[in-house]
């Protein structure tokens, strides 16, 4: 569903000690949203990856196989976290999935796709109502918990309206 976090969440990831530790400087964050180009994507995602600029492979080419998927020296490889955003479909995921030791993907999507083309899914849920009742307050009041002088029943029935959608409450 939109609003529950999946970007936001995903974009934390990017900013957390141990993950930016363990994969340095080779975090990359791509949003493939519903109509990319999906040869240049995969241009730009390889580039960033490898390291190495595509000369010569314009708008529309395809890039050859045997540079994506047999040319990687795990040996000087550091490890690489991929994420790709809003992602709509399973033709549009499976050419940017790269086969590479040492590369996780994260793949953020609306959709659930099958094993064969990702291995792991993680379903984020609507908040728990004490969740929602403290994302409400850091947001309308700054605070976490509910402060004195408001309404507590008119904040419990905007928190029980929103179903404990992130992005309703914060609105």
């Amino acid at each position: 569903m939109g609003g529950v976090g999946k970007t936001t969440l995903a974009k934390e990831i990017c900013k957390d000690d141990q993950v930016k530790s363990y994969f340095k400087d080779k975090i990359f964050f791509f949003t493939v949203s519903q109509s990319p180009n999906v040869e240049q994507l995969r241009k730009m995602i390889w580039e960033k990856i490898s390291g190495c600029n595509l000369h010569g492979y314009g708008y529309g080419e395809m890039l050859p196989q045997w540079n994506l998927q047999y040319q990687w020296n795990t040996k000087s490889a550091s490890p690489v976290l991929l994420i790709l955003d809003d992602v709509w479909s399973a033709s549009v995921l499976e050419p940017l999935i790269f086969k590479i030791p040492g590369c996780k993907i994260l793949v953020v999507s609306r959709i659930k796709f099958p094993p064969s083309i990702i291995d792991c899914i993680y379903d984020l849920e609507l908040l728990r109502e004490d969740e929602a009742m403290s994302l409400l307050c850091h947001f309308a009041f700054g605070h976490n918990s509910f402060p004195r002088g408001f309404s507590q029943k008119l904040v419990k029935e905007i928190v029980d309206e929103c179903e404990g959608l992130p992005l309703a409450l914060k609105v």
